[in-house]
């Protein structure tokens, strides 16, 4: 009897997990959202590498939402592609009301999350501020069309960052940054291309190779990894091993044991530079190209709180929010709003931002702007690298 009483109790269990709870429902107004919102939490998924960026979330963002819309923000730090994992196993398993209301994503993991169908649709059409958006920037995420399944938080463009003080004669293509791994041996270094930012690194070189005609061929030629390979007896521990991440990277660099760092955010550099954490001497560097790239917000398909994710993402893109984003007190991140469709004195204040030290000139980052390249050839570069990274 006592068996089958632990196989009822077992049978019990793994039938709510499978099934958990209903989740909620989007309110058909966003007025009506914000009141289903109230005293509420939402849980905010995204990565949790970059200081500035958590205190954004929670010293600014997360006051600001308690204030006014009496909702905690919870901010949940984790790797995009584990929460897509855990999403998909819900979907899997039928489980309705997830752990996950909010998301931070882009590139293949949101192209990997649209083909699952793990994500809310028609977010445009319930968040008024989306109308302030730059319809170029919400258009498509790395090639793939985002169709209402996501919402433009940020717009970056890739670039190095350097040490002034070490770098006397800085290269200025991706060439002459080959060369100059060659003259000064363990100095340089890029995350392993399972990161984001590595992932990039190599594009770029993709593109310095071969230019646009790569986006039709579709295919990276086998003398590509060749030529990569070269890099390599130059590259910090000799390329043996790679940084796993950006912040091991930028740790690197902090301490002095390679000379350069990258990434998306011409600004980021600047608060890390004024808090002592990068060297005094960090300058910017844009070669001759440089990807631009957007990343979005997502609500998943099973989100507990939708609502209040809603109301979340809404004053996210307050150009309120969006400024204190820009701004190198927090994060330096660009603003994804078009600056044509806001008030004067919100479009100007813009305008005002400091030029910081480590910021890269504006126009030549804008004359060496290049899109980015879609699906296909992202993952090309992390199938193709282990002939690399042996």
């Amino acid at each position: 009897m006592r068996n089958l009483q632990r196989l009822g109790l077992l049978f019990a269990l793994v039938f709510l997990s499978a099934c958990g709870t209903t989740g909620a429902d989007l309110a058909p107004t966003f007025d009506e959202a914000v009141q289903e919102a109230e005293q509420t939490t939402v849980n905010f998924y995204l990565w949790g590498g970059d200081d500035g960026i958590n205190r954004y979330i929670d010293d600014y963002v997360a006051p600001r939402l308690k204030e006014t819309y009496d909702i905690e923000l919870n901010r949940v730090p984790m790797d995009t592609a584990e929460f897509i994992r855990q999403l998909s196993l819900d979907k899997r398993s039928n489980r309705e009301a997830g752990t996950i209301d909010l998301m931070w994503i882009n590139g293949d993991n949101f192209r990997n999350a649209a083909e699952a169908e793990l994500l809310q649709g028609d977010l445009l059409d319930k968040i008024p501020n989306a109308a302030l958006l730059n319809e170029t920037a919400q258009a498509t995420d790395a090639g793939t069309p985002t169709d209402g399944l996501e919402v433009a938080w940020g717009n970056v463009q890739f670039v190095l960052h350097y040490d002034a003080d070490k770098v006397t004669n800085p290269p200025a293509t991706f060439e002459e940054l080959h060369r100059w791994t060659e003259a000064n041996p363990g100095r340089f270094t890029y995350p392993e291309v399972t990161d984001f930012t590595g992932n990039a690194f190599v594009r770029h070189l993709l593109y310095a190779e071969y230019g646009e005609t790569i986006r039709s061929d579709q295919t990276i030629p086998d003398a590509f990894w060749d030529e990569l390979a070269t890099w390599s007896p130059n590259l910090w521990k000799q390329g043996a091993t790679y940084p796993k991440s950006l912040a091991q990277l930028d740790q690197l660099y902090a301490k002095g044991d390679v000379w350069m760092t990258m990434g998306f955010n011409e600004r980021r550099a600047e608060a890390e530079r004024n808090d002592g954490v990068f060297p005094d001497g960090t300058r910017a560097l844009v070669l001759d190209h440089s990807i631009a790239s957007t990343h979005f917000l997502a609500v998943p398909f099973n989100a507990s709180n939708p609502n209040g994710a809603i109301v979340v993402i809404n004053e996210l893109l307050s150009p309120e929010a969006q400024l204190a984003k820009q701004d190198a007190t927090y994060w330096g991140d660009g603003t994804s709003l078009d600056l044509t469709k806001l008030e004067r004195a919100d479009r100007e204040a813009f305008l005002k931002l400091d030029t910081g030290v480590t910021y890269p000139d504006p126009e030549q980052l804008a004359e060496r702007s290049i899109a980015d390249f879609g699906p296909s050839v992202i993952d090309q570069v992390r199938e193709g690298w282990s002939r690399v990274a042996r």
